[in-house]
């Protein structure tokens, strides 16, 4: 299969405006299907029916949220092959519909208790167990996104306030978000007795090739392999780094905090988004055991 031919006629189907990072989220999904389609040993787009796509959707162990967004890719990745007569059916023919199960996000809901079990149950004597426990607990306090955690900088602190002060990597809009006392006693911890001595506008090293990180994807490894060392019962819930964020997310709204202020820690660009993230209603509420807001 040629498949360099398919990547490049997508990623020049792209619209102007687009943020780099989300092309190449897309792409990455893209090579991901057209490798699956390689081992299945599928020469060309034209032989394939939507049955093979909706297989390779099925083989994904992702959280719903994110097969919307595998869906969403494909579906504008088929739309593009069939104008270039590329392929059989169009993105619409394959996914007419595209929604997203609310119950990902009732079910990711962990309470502050069982946060706080896992914070405490770090072991801050490994090597790592500092600067893993500082970025599990900016994800828990601050709500940012791995992204964001991984590839904090020194510039982006203001010590004196307490502040995070950065643009996020994902949507491109600045956030200012406050910290406690014991992230900053971490950081401080951190970067005077533990952070490899390297030179760096990044304060997380990975102390493998001491330098920065290359990818966001290991705070949700972190997180994972921290959440089954504290015994947390699962009951079906996700275990990564969002899961911290939204769980934030929801305490604050169980606690009556305003979604306005909500979606200023989050970063959103509207409430509407918010809304949609949290994606929590009266009966959601009940069942993550949380009070229903007056």
């Amino acid at each position: 299969m040629n498949s360099a031919k398919y990547i490049e006629i997508f990623k020049n189907g792209q619209k102007e405006g687009i943020r780099d990072v989300t092309v190449k989220r897309k792409l990455q999904t893209v090579r991901k299907f057209l490798s699956y389609l390689e081992d299945a040993q599928t020469d060309d787009l034209l032989n394939i029916d939507r049955k093979n796509v909706y297989e390779f959707v099925n083989s994904l162990d992702y959280r719903s949220q994110t097969i919307s967004g595998v869906q969403f890719t494909l579906r504008q990745f088929f739309n593009i092959m069939y104008e270039q007569r590329l392929s059989s059916f169009d993105g619409y023919q394959l996914f007419p519909m595209i929604t997203t199960d609310k119950r990902d996000s009732i079910l990711s809901y962990y309470s502050p208790e069982e946060i706080k079990i896992l914070v405490e149950s770090i072991d801050t004597a490994k090597k790592c167990g500092i600067r893993d426990k500082c970025m599990i607990l900016i994800a828990a306090e601050c709500g940012l996104r791995s992204s964001d955690i991984i590839w904090l900088r020194f510039d982006e602190i203001n010590w004196d306030k307490k502040l995070i002060s950065k643009t996020q990597h994902k949507t491109g809009i600045h956030v200012n978000v406050p910290f406690t006392e014991q992230v900053q006693f971490l950081l401080l911890d951190y970067l005077k007795n533990h952070r490899p001595d390297v030179r760096s506008e990044y304060i997380f090293i990975n102390t493998i090739t001491n330098s920065a990180f290359t990818s966001a994807k290991i705070l949700t490894q972190i997180v994972y392999k921290n959440f089954e060392k504290a015994g947390i019962e699962r009951r079906c819930r996700k275990r990564g780094a969002h899961t911290l964020r939204h769980s934030l997310a929801t305490t604050m709204l169980a606690n009556n905090t305003p979604v306005p202020v909500i979606t200023g820690v989050l970063g959103h660009a509207s409430s509407r988004t918010t809304q949609k993230y949290l994606s929590i209603d009266v009966d959601g509420l009940r069942k993550v055991s949380l009070e229903v807001p007056e």
